[in-house]
């Protein structure tokens, strides 16, 4: 309900499923925003993310005393036109089934000429390194059948 309602006001930070300590590096957080929000983020000043980020840690830790970061350091993935993005993350608008066309061979099963594999194509593990490998190698198994019975 929190979300929904973060969404309707335009909160970016009811899109942060997390903040991490980065290993090895006790004073430095990792802040994840996710979905729609991360293009918002990108468009925010560094203060205003700072401040975002200092409301979510004081509200989860139950510390009001928790002090604003005094830096950030981020990339806007969602402006850079070499990536439009990070990985996969569906839409409001996909359905499960959206996956497994994804896996398809084309032009058909019988004569697989191209495929897809990667994160974006793994039913259950999007946005994930071993969907991108469970994917690949499902992909490599069409095409090793295919070569076995046309040999």
């Amino acid at each position: 309900q929190e979300m929904d309602e973060g969404r309707q006001k335009n909160d970016w930070t009811t899109s942060v499923p997390g903040m991490n300590e980065v290993d090895g590096h006790s004073n430095v957080l990792c802040m994840w925003v996710c979905g729609e929000a991360a293009q918002q983020v990108d468009n925010l000043q560094e203060n205003d993310i700072l401040k975002g980020a200092s409301l979510l840690l004081r509200k989860f830790t139950g510390d009001p005393e928790i002090s604003t970061p005094n830096r950030i350091t981020r990339h806007a993935w969602m402006k850079d036109p070499l990536c439009m993005g990070t990985w996969s993350y569906p839409s409001l608008h996909s359905k499960h089934e959206d996956y497994f066309e994804l896996m398809k061979p084309l032009p058909s099963e019988d004569n697989p000429r191209l495929l897809l594999a990667g994160e974006h194509t793994h039913p259950t593990y999007w946005s994930f390194m071993h969907g991108a490998r469970l994917s690949g190698i499902e992909q490599a198994e069409k095409v090793t059948k295919f070569m076995e019975q046309n040999q």
